[in-house]
């Protein structure tokens, strides 16, 4: 014989384990379980052995213990059995200690209405629990085992036995529980009247299953008895007949329901006999009436007919529709938690082996944790125990031509609650509800990603689709959305206001089961144009945020289609990705663009030698000049040949390969192809055309470069005397002359000079583009690096960190500009001495680069460089050394001539670094 039972999330060890101490140090026996418990058989056999010989069950009720499957089991079992004894109140037995500030996670909710114990913080309150614990205690001669124990409920209509396969749902039985019964602890609910409770979600999710075994399993609430009535909205083959038949269905019912109750039924009126059975259940206790499978498109008359007949009676509703929002407490049913789902697909067979395992997780994953898809692929796993394997369920579950599930709803076996195995026929039922603009969106649903599906994007289909402006897509657009969410076949998105999410298995059925696959097509055409058009805001890194699920969108439409509009997409999610820094996915979505553009437009076309173009950008980006080299090359070979010499992509071709040679150090090179450019611009287009600009800006790089900084000085302020006085001066070309201009001050050791140009242009940019531009942060970090080379180093680093503190916010952390400002930010704090900060945040960009870039990179390569200086300086040898093998080293191994200019330029230093007499091996 115990006096506690405790009961206690596993994660939350270290917070009872005084709690405990102090009660056993106090005489009182507590129960405790120290192994954490997941399995059906060990929960099972703990509360046996535990529950059952205690006065008393004590939950530590944390936000951890709803989700701890154990917890939730070891608090059904002693509430109901609490429940049998005296009046049913089942706080005398359950005792909590709350270590939350507030109480709404607590469920049921009776237990909110107990005065429970808050987690005591110092051992004077562990103290006080104690005392207040033993006190009650005393209170208490018996066991819960002693308890009379439950007999079977009383159960009229169709007769419940629930499920050995039944799993998770713990905190929705305790929701239905809490919301049934709120009226009676008004003031915890503030609820005034008799509970109806709906349990609402797409069909196959288990909503019929979970009413039933909460029947079964909180039986003794309801004393009065259970009923259970079948709507036949849509989960029976009655589910087609009309409202007459319907509510001849329900008089049934009820008629034989009476009979069972022992009414009278022979010759008597249907009005009669509800008459009787009301004043019969008025007679007795609460009991609970469940109408199952309610169908959309009830008056309200018509619905209140299938309620509870007297007020002692606590309605549970079943139903696919959101209609009768305004009826009770709505209960939304989703799919199963992971391990729930893991649970239930694998109770039939087990995976054997890693490879088996993770064919099982992905098939989840691949299903949606949706139960009765789960349901019947284990079945189907099962029966096929040595001929199919659980990688084998999953490819030919995506074979597009035969669909799986429904050749496993053909195998033998009854499913829990008589629920049809055809998951096909399951949502069919539903979509047939429809109409035209509902039917449309799951058509685009389905050949779209399974990701929640913006109302922006929804809208601008349907404006493609149809032809129409914008406020006529917007309209078919709502009257879509509101049909499928009405009939759970699309939900609310949470954070991502206005978005739709449809599960993959509705789309699956939408997929093999369309009537109008034409109609499909043409939509997923409209999906391209539409996306296409969302995606070329992609320029502008501060809208990533907004766009991001239309980009999840478009990676999938180009994942499945070979065509010139894939191609088309293809270019925007290429630009996407290489704006935020993602290279390595840039660079597959343009080469796959080449190879499209080649096919079907030749190789000579102006779109794929753009293609051919964006591809080199990518490559360069990575540190791949003899890759970039390589394309640039014959586009221009081709351009010149078929465009001319003076079209203008043949001399920004020129322009482009003119840069690869400047980063490889070949300025010799690169300063003669910006020549040519440069004579041709002005002599085509005229000295003061934009173009004509920004190719003698190029060229000043190059000068610059080469050290004649005299000369890209002339260029640079002829530039800017131009671009003012034809542009304006706060043109963006005009600000980014000043800027040219500033740097070139600095090289010659004027930096108050490019300081006072800088602080121009930062002033002009915050004010036109705003604080978080990336042109705005550009001049920002100019700035601060400025400062720094004149020594007000504490000023560069406020700037820097207000830089870091925006970039991150608007790019992300991996983003190349973050980055470069947590570099430069490193460097500052080591020229203020600070080297451990120093150096923690040049690991972190090392780190980051060499997954992103790879090792051979040259921006990995200015890491690893700035980082050893940092080491060594820290007098760190054995690191430092790490850093030299792990990093640098290759670098010796390289002809110089392959090698970038920055990284040519670190491994002159290694090797000065190598020669000195003082450096060790």
């Amino acid at each position: 014989m115990y006096d506690i039972f405790f009961s206690y999330p596993h994660k939350d060890s270290e917070k009872v384990m005084q709690i405990l101490e102090a009660l056993q140090a106090r005489g009182l026996k507590v129960w405790i379980d120290t192994n954490e418990i997941r399995d059906f058989a060990g929960i099972t056999r703990s509360i046996v052995d535990g529950l059952a010989g205690s006065r008393v069950i004590m939950a530590f009720y944390s936000l951890n213990y709803a989700h701890s499957r154990a917890c939730q089991w070891e608090l059904t079992a002693g509430f109901l059995a609490a429940r049998r004894e005296g009046k049913g109140d089942p706080r005398q037995r359950v005792l909590i200690i709350n270590p939350e500030e507030m109480a709404e996670h607590i469920h049921p909710v009776e237990l909110r209405d107990e005065l429970f114990q808050k987690a005591p913080a110092d051992p004077q309150a562990i103290d006080n629990l104690v005392s207040s614990i033993k006190t009650h205690i005393s209170t208490i001669e018996s066991t819960i085992g002693e308890i009379k124990a439950l007999t079977q409920p009383r159960w009229f209509g169709k007769k419940g036995t629930g499920s050995n396969r039944f799993v998770g749902r713990l905190p929705n039985m305790w929701h239905i529980h809490s919301f049934l019964h709120s009226a009676e602890v008004p003031i915890i609910t503030g609820a005034i009247a008799s509970a109806t409770v709906q349990i609402h979600g797409t069909g196959g999710v288990g909503k019929s299953l979970l009413a039933e075994e909460y029947a079964l399993r909180y039986a003794a609430a309801f004393p009065g008895g259970v009923f259970w009535l079948r709507a036949f909205g849509n989960d029976d083959v009655k589910a087609a007949i009309g409202p007459q038949e319907r509510e001849a269905e329900r008089i049934r019912q009820v008629r034989d329901i009476a009979a069972d109750y022992g009414i009278p039924v022979e010759e008597r009126s249907p009005k009669e006999i509800e008459a009787h059975l009301a004043r019969e259940l008025g007679n007795h206790d609460h009991f609970l009436w469940i109408v199952d499978d309610i169908p959309s498109g009830m008056d309200v008359e018509t619905l209140g007919r299938w309620l509870a007949p007297h007020p002692l009676g606590k309605t549970l509703i079943t139903t696919r529709t959101k209609e009768y929002d305004f009826l009770g407490t709505l209960i939304p049913l989703g799919v199963l938690e992971e391990d729930e789902a893991w649970e239930l697909l694998t109770s039939w067979r087990k995976p054997e082996g890693e490879e088996e395992e993770e064919a099982a997780r992905q098939l989840i994953e691949d299903l949606g944790c949706h139960a009765l898809a789960l349901d019947v692929a284990g079945a189907a796993l099962h029966k096929s125990e040595g001929f199919q394997s659980f990688a084998g369920f999953r490819e030919d579950l995506a074979n597009p031509t035969r669909d799986e599930l429904e050749l496993a709803a053909e195998l033998k076996g009854v499913l829990p609650n008589g629920h049809e195995k055809s998951i096909a026929s399951t949502f069919i039922r539903s979509i047939e509800r429809l109409g035209p603009e509902g039917l449309d969106f799951l058509r685009l649903a389905s050949v779209l990603a399974v990701a929640p599906i913006p109302a922006s994007l929804i809208s601008s289909v349907f404006s493609e689709f149809e032809g129409s402006d914008e406020s006529g897509g917007r309209g078919r657009a709502v009257k879509a959305l509101d049909d499928v969410e009405n009939l759970s076949l699309a939900e609310r998105v949470e954070d991502e206001s206005g978005a739709k999410s449809v599960h993959t298995l509705i789309s699956r059925t939408v997929r093999f089961h369309d009537s109008q696959p034409e109609r499909t097509s043409q939509l997923e055409r409209a999906a391209f144009q539409a996306l296409t058009g969302e995606l070329s805001r992609a320029d502008d890194p501060r809208v990533h945020g907004e766009i991001r699920l239309a980009v999840v969108h478009a990676r999938e439409l180009v994942s499945r289609c070979d065509d010139i509009q894939a191609a088309d997409l293809m270019t925007w999610l290429g630009r996407f990705d290489y704006v935020r820094g993602a290279y390595n996915s840039a660079e597959s979505l343009w080469r796959h663009e080449c190879e499209l553009r080649r096919t079907h437009l030749g190789a000579e076309h102006s779109g794929t030698l753009a293609s051919m173009n964006n591809l080199a950008a990518t490559l360069r980006a990575q540190g791949e000049l003899e890759g970039t080299r390589k394309i640039q090359e014959p586009v221009l070979e081709i351009t010149q040949r078929v465009l001319g010499a003076e079209h203008p992509d043949t001399l920004r071709f020129k322009n482009n390969l003119a840069a690869t040679l400047w980063a490889q150090g070949e300025l010799e090179g690169a300063r003669k192809i910006q020549e040519q450019v440069l004579e041709i611009m002005r002599r085509v287009l005229g000295a003061e055309h934009p173009s004509t600009l920004s190719s003698m800006n190029n060229l000043t790089l190059t000068l610059w470069a080469q050290g004649e900084l005299e000369g890209a000085r002339k260029i640079q302020e002829q530039v800017l005397e131009i671009t003012q006085r034809v542009l304006g001066a706060e043109h963006p070309d005009t600000l980014t002359s000043m800027n040219n201009l500033a740097e070139t001050f600095k090289d010659m050791g004027e930096l108050e000079g490019a300081r006072k140009i800088q602080e121009q242009v930062l002033k002009i940019r915050r004010k036109v583009l705003g604080a978080e531009h990336p042109d705005t942060l550009s001049s920002m970090n100019n700035l601060a690096l400025t400062l720094r080379d004149q020594g007000e180093l504490e000023g560069a680093r406020k700037i820097q960190e207000q830089v870091l503190e925006i970039l991150r916010k608007v790019l992300g952390a991996e983003h190349p500009s973050t980055l470069t400002s947590m570099n430069n930010l490193a460097e500052i704090l080591r020229d203020q001495g600070e080297l451990e900060g120093a150096r923690k945040i040049q690991e972190q960009v090392l780190e980051i680069r060499r997954r992103l870039l790879g090792a051979e990179h040259p921006n990995t390569s200015i890491s690893a460089w700035n980082l050893l200086n940092t080491m060594s300086e820290m007098g760190d040898v054995d690191e430092s050394k790490k850093i030299l093998e792990n990093d640098l080293v290759w670098l010796l191994d390289r002809d110089p001539e392959s090698l970038g200019a920055h990284q040519g330029q670190i491994r002159e230093k290694i090797i000065r670094m190598f020669q000195r007499a003082d450096q060790p091996e």
